[in-house]
């Protein structure tokens, strides 16, 4: 039986041999998606009552890492796309409906906050959400609504998340970039959208498996460290890519590039910033894990390791740039592409330094200022 350590290494050879097609595609080929699901890649968080690994948070930002390595923009869809926990969120029927024995379901989400209006049996969803890794392979999507009072449209009543069918909304082909092309990040419409009342829930809805160890953090971080994951994997694998290229790659004195200077302290300091940020990052996750009171300080740690991961990524993957000399401008260039890959990565609001200020002001005794969940 497939072990969770097991499933970046299994998955390898079909992501290698799709990754050109999956860019030039701008969304990942059917054969690579049925290499995914045969080897269990989007149920990773999924319950074992499910056919899931249940895998801990920490296990599961490692497999993330180690296939960013391979292919970031891959390791994001899957990030964004391994939703298990949420069937201890939904209404049981609901979830067994979903998960039916034999089945992955592809739920792409997206946590910007459409608008929910309360209507006779559920609620109606409507909105626009843009950057929606994976819209075109998903089966169903998972969107964020604000609940407004129809009484008063400009109260915030408090932000719900939707399980929604393909077919009851609008893929647009809005991803038009030079940077994780194949995450296939395209805009989502719903205009609307009934959803039913088993069919929501919010952060602060109680997981029915909430007594189990991969389901102890707090909802939110069971997803939110999961990019911060993909984007140091992707800085690791500019490293191994800039090692490879050194080897070959020849001087203007004749020599390659792996015997200067320069090039060494690259490697050597990368190396080490990578391996420290890792580090912070699994530490914040583990220590919130284990707590069975999380406290402010232990949520704000973790959001700084998240902010000092991107920083950290953008160093690297600049170092490496920089040290691979003309070879990363040309479009075939791998290390080139892992660059673009990544910076575009770290743009995503989930790894914003303003995550800093926050671990600031919790260390002032000042409010946080956004809602710990």
């Amino acid at each position: 039986m497939t072990t969770v350590q097991e499933v970046p290494e299994l998955l390898r050879p079909a992501i290698e041999k799709y990754r050109d097609e999956a860019e030039a595609l701008g969304r990942l080929p059917e054969e690579l998606v049925r290499e995914l699901v045969a080897h269990g890649a989007f149920r990773l968080s999924t319950p074992r009552d499910f056919g899931g690994f249940e895998a801990s948070t920490a296990e599961v930002l490692d497999v993330l890492s180690r296939v960013a390595r391979i292919d970031g923009p891959t390791a994001w869809i899957l990030w964004n796309m391994n939703l298990g926990f949420i069937s201890g969120l939904l209404a049981e029927s609901r979830a067994r409906e979903v998960w039916a024995p034999g089945r992955d379901p592809l739920i792409a989400h997206s946590g910007k906050p459409g608008r929910l209006v309360a209507a006779d049996g559920g609620f109606t969803l409507s909105g626009r959400w843009q950057i929606v890794s994976g819209a075109h392979l998903a089966e169903r999507f998972l969107l964020a609504g604000v609940l407004t009072d129809p009484a008063d449209p400009g109260r915030d009543a408090g932000r719900y998340f939707c399980l929604v069918p393909r077919s009851s909304v609008t893929v647009l082909d809005t991803w038009d970039v030079v940077g994780m092309r194949s995450s296939d990040s395209n805009a989502v419409v719903a205009e609307e959208v009934f959803v039913p009342q088993d069919s929501i829930f919010s952060f602060s809805t109680p997981n029915r498996f909430a007594d189990r160890p991969a389901y102890r953090l707090p909802t939110v971080h069971l997803l939110y460290p999961g990019g911060a994951a993909v984007l140091i994997g992707m800085a690791q694998g500019a490293v191994d890519e800039l090692a490879a290229l050194a080897k070959t790659k020849t001087t203007m004195s004749g020599g390659t590039l792996a015997a200067t200077e320069a090039v060494q302290d690259a490697l050597g300091r990368a190396t080490v910033q990578v391996a420290a940020a890792r580090g912070l990052l699994m530490a914040a996750v583990t220590e919130l894990a284990s707590s069975t009171e999380p406290t402010d300080e232990q949520r704000a740690a973790l959001r700084g390791s998240i902010a000092h991961v991107a920083e950290t990524a953008r160093t690297v993957l600049t170092a490496m740039y920089t040290a691979g000399g003309s070879n990363p401008l040309y479009t075939p260039s791998r290390l080139g592409r892992i660059f673009r890959d990544g910076m575009a990565a770290a743009q995503s609001a989930n790894l914003s330094a303003a995550q800093f200020a926050l671990r600031g002001r919790i260390l002032l005794g000042e409010p946080a200022g956004v809602p710990f969940i």
